[in-house]
């Protein structure tokens, strides 16, 4: 009788911690935290003091809500006076269902540039989704530097193109000098979908870079962080939150879906807003 009992309770408790399991794992995929940085920096014109940037990463093809509209209304919400998508927005084989309801819904709210990912480029839809993202007035970047205007004053948007694309095109560090002798002196706002560019190009010329791709590590312990790579391999790194590298900030974002049959786990989809200031 009391082996049948604590079979009972045994039971009970896997049931409970499958349940659990079970919640955490839905909450890592659908319910959306909003990570919120002020950065300052002396070469901001005054007239961008105050300037947000809602960050998109690793959407991959992710909807919240019908037509991505809780995604969509997230974004408004946060009043952004620039929207930065960094790469790895398309989903399975380049399925783009979920992308150009969220591209609507957000037409004309500001400005808003694109990066490609290394999965546009693996799935062969890089032509397909610049010319989406350019029909919702979205300027795709690649291996491109754009001045944003604010009156007389203006920053430079630089887009640097994944290493999956063409094996022809112009390296980081290239893009780099190309911005310095364009643009000595004027704040820069990196936009790259990989996560190694302080271990890549710890000197390289900007202010600021945002990328994505390491998933926030896939599974996150409280105090330890991210514990999968991109490989799917032990040992996360550059995963989430903001490094420095001693000549400028680099922010990644743990992006907003998933890629790989590892669920995200203690790892809730992420959307980054950054609010610049000047540094006086």
């Amino acid at each position: 009788m009391k082996t049948h009992s604590a079979l009972k309770i045994c039971l009970a408790l896997l049931a409970a911690l499958m349940l659990i399991a079970v919640a955490l794992v839905l909450d890592s995929r659908y319910r959306i935290q909003l990570s919120r940085y002020e950065l300052s920096f002396a070469d901001l014109p005054e007239s961008f003091d105050g300037c947000r940037i809602v960050h998109i990463s690793d959407l991959h093809g992710m909807s919240f809500g019908r037509d991505n509209r809780r995604l969509a209304e997230l974004i408004r919400r946060q009043q952004p006076d620039i929207i930065a998508y960094t790469g790895d927005i398309a989903g399975a084989e380049g399925d783009l269902s979920a992308v150009e309801p969220l591209l609507k819904e957000l037409e004309g709210l500001c400005p808003a540039y694109y990066v490609n990912g290394n999965h546009e480029w693996a799935d062969g839809c890089v032509e397909e989704i610049e010319a989406l993202m350019e029909r919702y007035g979205v300027r795709c970047l690649s291996n491109e530097i754009e001045l944003l205007y604010r009156g007389e004053d203006s920053i430079a948007i630089i887009g640097a193109e994944d290493p999956n694309g063409r094996a022809d095109m112009m390296t980081p560090w290239e893009l780099s000098l190309q911005a310095g002798e364009l643009y000595s002196g004027k704040f820069m706002l990196w936009l790259a979908h990989r996560n190694d560019y302080i271990k890549m190009y710890p000197d390289i010329g900007t202010d600021l870079i945002l990328s994505g791709h390491a998933h926030g590590g896939i599974v996150r312990l409280p105090f330890v962080g991210g514990l999968l790579n991109v490989n799917r391999s032990l040992g996360a790194e550059y995963e989430s939150g903001l490094y420095y590298s001693g000549h400028y900030i680099m922010e990644v974002s743990r992006g907003l879906g998933n890629s790989i049959p590892i669920p995200r786990f203690f790892n809730r989809p992420e959307l980054v807003t950054i609010e610049l200031r000047t540094k006086s």
